[in-house]
């Protein structure tokens, strides 16, 4: 058990200084599925936070890994510390928000690279706002963003998925459907749009040995929510007073369920939103 005493007069930047130090030496400690080892996965907002742990994740067991993410650079660096598994890590720059960019790196890719077995569209972003007190185009922004390239994604990229004769789409929704904090209320709905297109998609792709899923994270303790969001108050409150299990949830944690998704082992699973939060959401 790790004890932290702060006892400077501001002990927020020290408080975040450990928090992250933990979240880089903490080790992912996951199985193999041998069925991986030859799939082509695609991830959408790879460079960074929960995205960047499932490209490292991927690549330790897949043969090829996909990046679609405006970090370019960040990619890069993903891509080539990935090399030491002897996996072939794409990065393509692309504003996700722009669905004509979106369409054409999607075509590209098509031709450059092998199908992708595994669609994993991750990418979002979680505005806080006082009520409604938001433009009509940042609503739509956020949307674009939380569900419009989620779409674009799959209608893109299912063709040859099911010329391929099944895959694996994974998307990643959020806790908060049930939570449901005042603050995020647009980010809610973007999210539960989530889960209903899962359940949809799910019903129509099936047929061609298709499984549709979500993953629902908790508050994942990445370096962007250190940076824009974490107190050390409302962390304590939610590991304690919210949590079931009083864990800090890391990207460490979410991993397992996303690679058992892409796997065989889950075959017989879909149409379902699993949610990894340590017991917070009250369904």
């Amino acid at each position: 058990m790790l004890s932290i005493e702060l006892t400077t007069p501001s002990p927020l930047p020290l408080f975040k200084k450990v928090c992250l130090i933990i979240l880089k030496n903490k080790k992912i400690m996951n199985p193999i599925y041998p069925d991986l080892k030859n799939k082509h996965i695609l991830i959408t907002g790879g460079s960074n936070g929960i995205g960047e742990a499932l490209t490292r994740s991927f690549a330790a067991q897949t043969k090829e890994v996909t990046i679609l993410d405006q970090d370019y650079n960040k990619g890069l660096v993903i891509a080539k510390e990935c090399e030491k598994y002897n996996c072939k890590v794409n990065v393509y720059c692309v504003d996700l928000t722009d669905t004509s960019a979106l369409t054409s790196t999607l075509a590209q890719i098509k031709k450059e690279r092998p199908v992708v077995n595994v669609l994993i569209n991750n990418a979002g972003y979680d505005p806080r706002y006082p009520l409604l007190e938001m433009s009509e185009q940042a609503w739509n922004d956020l949307f674009q963003l939380n569900v419009t390239h989620y779409f674009i994604t799959c209608r893109e990229l299912l063709p040859d998925m099911i010329d391929a004769g099944g895959g694996s789409i994974i998307m990643t929704s959020s806790h908060q459907v049930w939570v449901a904090n005042p603050d995020l209320i647009a980010y809610n709905a973007t999210k539960a749009a989530i889960i209903g297109m899962v359940r949809s998609l799910a019903e129509a792709v099936g047929k061609h040995y298709i499984r549709v899923n979500a993953v629902a994270p908790g508050w994942i303790m990445t370096e962007r929510q250190l940076n824009q969001w974490v107190t050390p108050e409302a962390k304590y409150k939610t590991i304690h007073e919210q949590q079931s299990i009083p864990i800090e949830l890391t990207t460490n944690e979410l991993v397992g369920t996303y690679l058992f998704l892409a796997s065989d082992s889950s075959r017989a699973i879909t149409r379902q939103t699993i949610v990894v939060d340590a017991g917070h959401a009250q369904s």
